[in-house]
């Protein structure tokens, strides 16, 4: 059957393409309007559970930060952010901060809002991402959504600069520090508290020197102990690995570093390797001490629970001790 033009099926045809056109084109400009204000948010942390996120926003206001949560409903996670603002270069170098200065290393900023979400397209990390021991097994170090829907400003201005903020928790770890004994015997195992690595690095975070420097003085000060150091992660997926490229590279930054990769025990390996060169560096006999890596055989918490962090570990063991 051949139809006309002119017939009224073919002109209600014609009509629908012309206007499915139409609104097809209205909703792509709407969508990609240069004009169109964009939105940072600086995240410094994502959760399945809500009540886990809780718990990350009561130890963000023990940094002095003011976090909200919001749920990203296109990934079901709870982001728990700082600021928000249409400043891109506001929100980078805030994320920067977070991650040179604070607990929250692992801090990205997701360009778009949380919320109701409409268009989505490749997302945007700050840099490169390094490790650290203490936030939750949830929390994600790369966002790769970003969301084009236009919100409020929302921006929280810290209260402390990243001078001041880092030299508080310097302060505050050396004290934590020196009210603990280290007075081993053999057999005994202790675990570090305060020894911190950069996320997916066999490199010391400058807050962890309070505590090798302890573990320094203890086999200084006990010529004939011996020890055996022992690394743990949170979970067993390989992954990247950042270590030193040189020898006489400074224990405690990035800088210098090389990317490899592997398992979750060759990375738990190569921190304990990084303790003993520190050791071994200082004055200390490489033939006392011996190292155990675990990968994440040996978790205190589930890799998903709250205290997560905790499973990433040294620890350290007495196996002679001569009088």
């Amino acid at each position: 059957m051949i139809y006309s033009l002119k017939t009224p099926i073919m002109k209600h045809l014609v009509l629908t393409l012309i206007l499915a056109v139409a609104f097809a084109g209205k909703s792509i400009h709407a969508q990609n309007n240069p004009d169109e204000p964009e939105n940072f948010v600086v995240v410094i942390g994502a959760f399945a559970s809500h009540n886990n996120a809780e718990h990350f926003i009561d130890k963000a206001k023990r940094e002095q930060l003011s976090p909200q949560i919001e749920l990203n409903k296109l990934r079901n996670l709870y982001y728990v952010y700082v600021m928000q603002t249409e400043d891109r270069d506001k929100a980078l170098t805030e994320a920067k901060r977070l991650r040179d200065s604070s607990p929250f290393n692992d801090t990205w900023v997701f360009r778009g809002t949380l919320g109701d979400l409409a268009t989505v397209s490749k997302g945007e990390d700050i840099h490169p991402v390094t490790e650290q021991t203490i936030t939750p097994v949830e929390q994600k170090p790369v966002e790769p959504a970003v969301i084009e829907v236009v919100a409020s400003e929302k921006p929280v201005v810290p209260v402390m600069s990243k001078a001041d903020s880092l030299q508080a928790r310097m302060d505050e770890i050396k004290k934590e520090v020196e009210k603990e004994a280290m007075v081993m015997k053999k057999g005994e195992m202790e675990r570090l508290n305060h020894i911190y690595f950069y996320k997916d690095a066999a490199v010391l975070r400058p807050e962890s020197r309070f505590e090798v420097d302890k573990l320094l003085r203890m086999l200084t000060e006990n010529p004939k102990q011996k020890i055996r150091i022992h690394g743990h992660t949170n979970g067993n997926d390989p992954g990247k690995i950042i270590k030193r490229s040189d020898p006489n590279a400074d224990f405690f930054s990035l800088e210098g570093t090389v990317e490899d990769s592997g398992s979750a025990k060759e990375l738990s390996e190569q921190r304990a390797l990084t303790i003993r060169q520190y050791l071994e560096s200082k004055g200390i006999d490489k033939s006392r001490m011996t190292i155990k890596a675990w990968g994440g055989k040996k978790p205190l918490f589930k890799i998903d629970d709250e205290k997560a962090e905790a499973n990433v570990r040294v620890e350290i063991e007495v196996v002679k001790q001569e009088d």
